[in-house]
């Protein structure tokens, strides 16, 4: 079972391409923020909405939270247009906006959320997926420790992760994934995400720093374009979107992390294990698939030497024991490859090309 686009499959495959089981993709897309000075959040949604839209998810399942007074406030010197970086490409033409203005609340997104009737019968659109569809969640904004903001309101960290149990009760999703761009962010999940209710959330900073803003210095416009983190996740997606198939959520954590070096980029969730096996197993079949074992025997300190080279590189590149648990459990796979004779430099060099 795969994902489309951001709606990550979890599971064996762990991919961003299209799903083939029969289930729907839905999103919710949340800009937390009003006001000219919080340009780059509503150019955050707005990028990610057209890029939804370009990977098939139709409107009607994507439902979106947006003040709506930056394309046409009277500072900006392009009417009716937002742009996400230095491009000036227009992302918010054809932007279905579901919520604007007070309706952005975090009570609202909480309704939302959980699909409630009242406000679906009030003419309001909520989420209606169901136990086969895969859910992917977005926000972007201001956050502080364990809570994060909106236009005027704040949502707390125990009160997201009570409509996430919710929602795995009322079987609302296969898999659900969120990506949260806000400072803190770490803090709405560390240590309060339920565990096996099959979720994922990538985070754009750790429980005690802040995340950051790019393309600040647009001569015309005067003002930050885009959040470091929102941009790098759809612009590798976008990179990768004529292979979406073959593209993992643990291969694009890595990029992220990697991309985003002002602050931490984090993930939670109970399918951290799964990913460390597909990593190792992929690493493992590039080894094996392209290269044969040195065919005479290896001695202690040679295997011993081996192991730990190819280690260091992959609690680097892709995940460590203190990570992720479930990695001490696979990386006997990579043990394995020394044991036969397999050249350190071979298995190095497909952890690079597997976790980049």
């Amino acid at each position: 079972m795969q994902f489309c686009l951001l709606i990550l499959s979890l599971l064996s495959g762990i991919a961003l391409g299209s799903e083939g089981n029969g289930g729907k993709h839905w999103a919710v897309l949340v800009a937390g923020s009003n006001g000219w000075y919080n340009y780059r959040h509503q150019a955050d949604l707005c990028h990610s909405y057209q890029l939804l839209r370009k990977n098939g998810i139709p409107p009607e399942n994507i439902v979106t939270m947006l003040y709506d007074d930056v394309a046409n406030d009277p500072q900006n010197p392009f009417p009716g247009k937002i742009f996400n970086d230095y491009k000036h490409i227009d992302v918010y033409k054809g932007v279905e906006i579901d919520y604007r203005g007070e309706d952005v609340t975090p009570d609202n997104f909480i309704r939302v959320l959980k699909g409630d009737r009242k406000l679906k019968e009030s003419g309001f659109k909520v989420l209606e997926s169901g136990p086969e569809d895969n859910v992917f969640v977005f926000f972007t904004d201001h956050g502080s420790p364990n809570m994060i903001m909106f236009p005027n309101g704040e949502l707390y960290a125990d009160q997201l992760n009570e409509t996430l149990a919710y929602m795995n009760k009322a079987r609302m999703y296969k898999k659900l994934v969120l990506y949260v761009e806000a400072c803190f962010s770490g803090s709405m999940f560390r240590r309060i995400l339920p565990k096996n209710i099959d979720i994922f959330a990538m985070t754009a900073a750790n429980a005690t720093e802040s995340s950051y803003a790019a393309f600040c210095y647009d001569p015309t416009i005067e003002n930050c374009l885009a959040d470091d983190f929102s941009y790098r996740w759809m612009t590798d997606t976008e990179k990768h979107q004529r292979n979406l198939s073959k593209w993992t959520i643990g291969k694009q954590f890595q990029t992220v992390k990697r991309a985003v070096n002002r602050s931490h980029v984090q993930h939670y969730g109970d399918q951290l294990g799964k990913m460390a096996e597909e990593t190792i197993n992929e690493i493992v079949e590039e080894v094996t698939s392209r290269t044969t074992p040195a065919g005479t025997p290896v001695d202690v300190k040679e295997h011993l030497n081996c192991y730990q080279k190819i280690y260091g590189q992959y609690k680097n590149k892709c995940f460590s024991v203190q990570q992720v648990p479930e990695v001490a459990k696979e990386l006997v796979k990579l043990d394995h490859l020394c044991e036969q004779g397999y050249d350190a430099n071979v298995v190095v060099q497909a952890i690079f090309t597997t976790c980049g």
